[in-house]
């Protein structure tokens, strides 16, 4: 069992407050804050199947704050909610220039029947565990002969200043489904569990990263700073994650894997106070 990593990483200069539109041609319930509504980037090339609702749009506002890809598509997902769609696809997707300094967001809301077969990306949740359904890559067979599944997940921050203020940062941690993959063979409970202590062990670094931020009081107008603390935490998490796969032998070590477990269970709770997305 193996797993991957990634890290990205997004600087923005300036942030304003967004002006929200909608145009919604079908009339649905609207969905609870819980309720899964998946986002699809402009380049996701799925054939989407549901009813289309309407168009949303997260526009220039002006000079202000609250506008970094991040937070905008926040705004998109409560209106999508509001308007009881469950699926939001970005059309148009402008970064900010000189005319704006905004991120500028257009998107087709849809309801769809499961919205969990279109999703890329999954954050980290206490109430949402991996499914063998979210490994939805090819397995390869040629380059990993003996690897029973591989998850790919990591993290990454935003970080907005704006004219009025210092700049939030946004740390978030996925797990990316498209690259991650599972053998006919690996298809068990024991396996997945293995699975889901490295995206957990992922989180655990996500929340590190924010309690480092914030102990250096790091805003955004310090990327310098925030970048070298990014990169230190992310080679722990690397480290980490090796040294899980070596000493559970890649989970075929029941004992080791349950105290693995273990370990993690109280290392998440150590860092409860951080696991908002929101520094």
């Amino acid at each position: 069992m193996k797993k991957e990593f990634f890290y990205f990483l997004f600087v923005i200069f300036m942030t304003c407050s967004p002006r929200l539109k909608s145009k919604i041609d079908k009339n649905f319930p609207p969905l609870s804050k819980d309720e899964l509504v998946v986002v699809l980037v402009i380049h996701d090339t799925q054939l989407i199947t549901g009813d289309v609702i309407g168009v949303i749009q997260a526009k220039d506002g002006g000079l202000a704050v609250n506008c970094t890809y991040y937070e905008n598509v926040l705004s998109l997902k409560k209106m999508a909610r509001e308007a009881g769609a469950n699926l939001i696809k970005i059309t148009e997707y402008k970064t900010p220039d000189k005319w704006s300094t905004c991120h500028r967001l257009r998107a087709t809301i849809y309801k769809v029947a499961d919205p969990k077969i279109y999703e890329t990306e999954i954050e980290w949740s206490e109430n949402r565990k991996l499914t063998w359904d979210d490994f939805k890559g090819e397995p390869d067979v040629i380059n990993n002969p003996n690897t029973l599944a591989l998850t790919n997940s990591g993290f990454g921050y935003e970080s907005g200043i704006n004219y009025l203020k210092e700049g939030q940062i946004f740390v978030q941690s996925v797990f990316n489904t498209n690259e991650s993959w599972v053998a006919l063979n690996g298809r068990n409970d024991y396996v997945l569990r293995h699975e889901q202590i490295h995206f957990d062990i992922t989180e655990i670094y996500t929340r590190k990263l924010r309690k480092e931020l914030i102990d250096a009081k790091v805003t955004s107008e310090n990327l310098v700073r925030a970048k070298a603390i990014f990169d230190k935490v992310f080679n722990e998490l690397n480290e980490r994650q090796n040294r899980y796969d070596d000493e559970t032998k890649y989970g075929d070590k029941k004992e080791t894997q349950e105290h693995w477990e273990a370990i993690v269970e109280i290392e998440l709770a150590k860092y409860d106070l951080y696991k908002k997305q929101v520094l």
